[in-house]
């Protein structure tokens, strides 16, 4: 994922009103300098969120959410924060500039302009598909042999791709749309280099097309179905659907199709709804099951798997074909979802029934007997591998049961994998105690490799409540009063600064960007702010007004409160090494611990 550089956003804070990023999620009214509304994140009656558009940042009092305008759309968006800044550069017209190592401005203007094609190729296709006489079969499969209505077809920008080579590059060439695109787009054939329009061949040739959205709902790329019209010299003839290329827009294996008008009605508490294909997201939604999402044609992905679970879904409704590679298919995507820490429920189809003829003849209630009958992941894996006709011998319980331990090594919560070994155990018949004892004893699979960072256990930092609110402190004292910021810097020692905080981290950096001078003051904290963590901790700081009469005195102590901490913790550090030491070392660390003692017995001493 390209970087992009701190100046562009900078821009984007400077340049937008928070207001007007807030206004579309929530009714503000002016109260002074500030503005007051009901939280978007939660059900409340009164007033309790506020976006200081001054200052930049917003605050919701029921909730404990704070942060900018990039996180407010994270949050409101389910994005992640380069998407967040994307979102916001194309909303409000903003150039976005990226860091040397990302792409150059050349390929940030291709980028562009592969997006622009694609929403022109949209724009046309679907055109074709309502107008054109060719198309005149098309509109009748569409809605005869589909059961599919043209109102759906214009919600979804439905298309057809003309049959002749030439004519979608034709009608490229019209609109100026630079070769440099057309190469880059998945949407041609053309030699490399080649400049001339007329010698770009479409892709998509007598096919029916379905635009693929992003997360955003910008079009990315299509999926085409082979239609009568689809030309005999077409090289993908035999082909039932054909899918664009991978491309520096399209990625199949992180999108989902759908997604975009998925996510905006999945309610608090609700299920996606995981369908095959693209036609049978379609379908459920002109049925009223709107939450439905497809894969790209190939295997769920870990990467689709987050994107799902950024959404906090109660659960996913998995809708399968009925036969056995439906099953197979449900199989090898357990281990991901365990992995993912998805709840999955299938919805098994009887043998040789189709999820689109279903919702055509029964609607959305169809999947009200379904979802009686729904398997869980343990049911489905059980389920394959004990006998339908007869009682399971004790070799296929246990064999059953293995199955079961294989997956939950997937999951990372000892609590849901102890829930899920006493479901299991019940299903198969045994004692769950007996069965959660031979989990316990099953060998953990090893990895086929560890990174030098995995090797080494994690560290256990202890938490120490007054060091972290000291720590605190001082950030908030540095950012309000910023004409002691220099001089602290260059006073303060770092080592009493525990950096296995955020607050410690931007604390640190804060300081030592001011002391080498690469910053002027503390107000261009937010040139160095590097994680949402940190946005939302500064939100936290604005968002607190402290009266502080003497903030020179207050700095003193809470540097005080740090360095008492630290050396206490030297100190306990030399007490565990005298214990294991020899009587000779002994003397030498009882020296050093009796000096530390003397230390903390004199007050810090400080000029600011």
């Amino acid at each position: 994922m390209p970087r992009v550089k701190q100046s562009s956003i900078e821009s984007i804070k400077h340049q937008v009103n928070l207001v007007d990023v807030v206004s579309p999620y929530a009714q503000l009214k002016r109260a002074g300098r500030s503005w007051k509304g009901l939280s978007p994140f939660t059900q409340e009656k009164t007033p309790s969120f506020y976006v200081h558009p001054d200052r930049g940042f917003y605050k919701c009092f029921s909730t404990g959410e704070g942060g900018d305008c990039f996180t407010f759309i994270m949050k409101q968006e389910n994005l992640e924060f380069i998407e967040a800044v994307e979102f916001l550069a194309k909303k409000f017209n903003i150039a976005l500039e990226y860091e040397e190592g990302g792409p150059s401005r050349e390929e940030v203007s291709l980028r562009k302009q592969i997006f622009e094609l694609h929403e022109w190729a949209t724009t046309w296709f679907h055109q074709q598909f309502l107008e054109s006489e060719e198309a005149a079969p098309v509109r009748a499969y569409w809605q005869s042999q589909r059961g599919f209505t043209l109102d759906t077809a214009k919600e979804v920008n439905i298309g057809y791709a003309p049959a002749a080579r030439e004519a979608f590059a034709l009608y490229c060439q019209e609109r100026k749309i630079s070769t440099a695109a057309m190469h880059q787009s998945g949407l041609f054939f053309a030699r490399d280099g080649e400049r001339n329009h007329a010698y770009f061949k479409s892709r998509f040739r007598g096919r029916l097309m379905i635009p693929i959205r992003d997360v955003q709902g910008r079009v990315v790329a299509f999926t085409a179905r082979q239609l009568p019209q689809t030309p005999e010299d077409d090289p993908a003839r035999e082909a039932k659907y054909v899918n664009s290329p991978e491309t520096p827009i399209f990625h199949k294996g992180r999108i989902l199709f759908g997604m975009d008008h998925a996510r905006t009605h999945l309610k608090e508490g609700g299920n996606f709804l995981l369908v095959e294909g693209q036609l049978d997201a379609i379908r459920c939604w002109s049925v009223g099951l709107h939450t439905a999402v497809a894969p790209q044609g190939t295997a769920i992905t870990d990467e689709q798997l987050h994107l799902l679970r950024r959404y906090e879904p109660s659960s996913i409704e998995c809708l399968l074909d009925g036969d056995s590679a439906g099953r197979k298919a449900a199989l090898r995507a357990l281990p991901l979802a365990f992995k993912a820490g998805l709840e999955f429920r299938f919805l098994m189809l009887p043998e040789k029934a189709d999820p689109d003829d279903l919702l055509r003849e029964h609607g959305a209630d169809a999947l009200e007997a379904l979802r009686k009958t729904a398997k869980s992941g343990i049911e489905l894996a059980i389920a394959d591998c004990l006998p339908e006709d007869r009682a399971p011998t004790t070799h296929e319980k246990t064999t059953a049961l293995r199955s079961v331990f294989e997956l939950l090594q997937h999951v990372s919560s000892e609590v849901a994998r102890e829930d899920y070994i006493q479901i299991a155990a019940r299903l198969v018949g045994v004692d769950p105690q007996a069965a959660l004892r031979d989990f316990q004893k099953a060998p953990t699979p090893r990895p086929a490799f560890k990174s030098e960072k995995e090797s080494e256990p994690t560290p256990q930092v202890p938490r120490d409540p007054l060091l972290t609110q000291a720590t605190w402190e001082l950030l908030w004292l540095v950012l309000h009063h910023p004409e002691h910021s220099i001089k602290l810097s260059e006073i303060i020692d770092y080592e009493w600064i525990n950096t296995n905080s955020t607050t410690g981290r931007l604390l640190t950096r804060l300081l030592a960007e001011l002391r080498e001078g690469l910053i002027e003051n503390a107000g261009q904290i937010e040139t160095i702010i590097d994680s949402v963590e940190e946005r939302q901790l500064l939100a936290d700081i604005h968002a607190r007004e402290l009266r502080v009469e003497e903030p020179v005195k207050q700095i003193e102590f809470c540097l005080e409160r740090l360095r008492r901490n630290h050396v206490e913790a030297q100190i306990k550090q030399l007490e565990q090494r005298i214990i294991n030491s020899d009587s000779e070392t002994q003397i030498q660390l009882m020296r050093a611990r009796r000096a530390l003692l003397g230390g903390l017995k004199h007050p810090l001493q400080l000029q600011l």
